[in-house]
C-alpha cells in the first residue's frame, strides 16, 4: 500500500515510466528501500484501474517505445488524503535470532551466546557498510541527498540500538544462567529500557525528601473561583 502513495507523490508534477520511477525512488530513498519491477508495473495497473493515474503510450525516439503515467485529480486527492491520516502504528518486533534463541537447548548457556555474538558480527559489518553511505552523501547539496541521508540515519539509529539490544540480552542470560546454577530461578534487575523507565517513574512520582520538605514550606495555591470543580474518580 506504501508503494501507491510513493508513486502517486512521484507522479504530482511530473510523467514518469516504470523504469524512472524505479531510479527516482531509490535516488531519493537510498539502497534500503529496493523495488522491483514487477512490484512498480503492477501497482501501476492497480491505480490505472482506480482512475488514480493515467498512462499514454510514449513513441519517443531511439527505442521502441514504452508507457508513460501521471497522476489524476483524483489521485491528487487520494494523496492528500493519506498524508492527512495518522501514520500507522509500530509494527511487531520480528527478527531472525527471537528463532534461534527458541530452537536452542536454554539449559546450555553458549550457543546461546554463540548465536548472539554471530548477530552482533553481522550487524557490525552492516553498521560500517551504513557509515560510508552516509559519508557518500555529505555535504548536503541537494534535495535528493537530504532524504538519502535521513534515511541513512534511520538505518543507523536502528543498528546502533539492535547492537545494544544484543549486549542486554547476552547480560539477561548470564545472569539467567548464574541463577539456575545457584538454585534461584530469579534474575535482578539488569540495567535495560524497563528498568530505565521504571527508575524515571519513581523519580518522577516520588519526590526526594528535600523536594518535599520545600513543598511543605511553601504557601498553598488559592483556586481559581472560576475554574470548574475538579472530577473525582471513584472506585469500582
Amino acid at each position: 500500500m506504501l508503494l501507491r502513495y510513493a508513486i502517486l507523490g512521484l507522479l504530482d508534477g511530473q510523467d514518469l515510466h516504470g523504469y524512472r520511477i524505479k531510479s527516482v525512488f531509490e535516488e531519493r530513498i537510498g539502497p534500503f528501500w529496493s523495488l522491483n519491477f514487477g512490484q512498480i508495473y503492477q501497482t501501476l495497473k492497480d491505480l490505472k484501474r482506480r482512475g488514480l493515474v493515467e498512462g499514454r503510450f510514449d513513441q519517443g525516439d531511439g527505442h521502441i517505445g514504452r508507457w508513460v503515467y501521471s497522476v489524476t485529480p483524483k489521485g491528487r486527492r487520494a494523496l492528500d488524503t493519506w498524508l492527512k491520516r495518522s501514520p500507522r502504528s509500530p509494527q511487531p518486533i520480528r527478527d531472525e535470532i527471537f528463532i534461534r534463541l527458541l530452537v536452542l537447548d536454554r539449559k546450555e548457556l553458549a550457543p546461546s551466546l554463540a548465536q548472539l555474538a554471530n548477530q552482533e558480527h553481522v550487524y557490525r559489518e552492516y553498521l560500517t557498510r551504513l557509515t560510508a553511505h552516509r559519508r557518500s552523501l555529505e555535504p548536503l547539496v541537494t534535495e535528493e541527498r537530504l532524504l538519502n541521508s535521513l534515511a541513512a540515519d534511520a538505518a543507523l539509529f536502528h543498528a546502533e540500538a539492535h547492537l545494544k539490544w544484543l549486549e542486554h540480552c547476552a547480560a539477561v542470560l548470564k545472569a539467567w544462567n548464574a541463577s539456575a546454577s545457584s538454585g534461584s530461578r530469579s534474575v535482578g534487575a539488569i540495567p535495560g529500557p524497563f528498568t530505565a523507565c521504571a527508575a524515571a517513574a519513581r523519580s518522577a512520582v516520588v519526590p526526594s525528601v528535600a523536594e518535599s520538605a520545600a513543598a511543605d514550606e511553601q504557601e498553598p495555591e488559592m483556586p481559581d473561583p472560576k475554574a470548574p470543580p475538579a472530577r473525582v474518580r471513584r472506585r469500582r
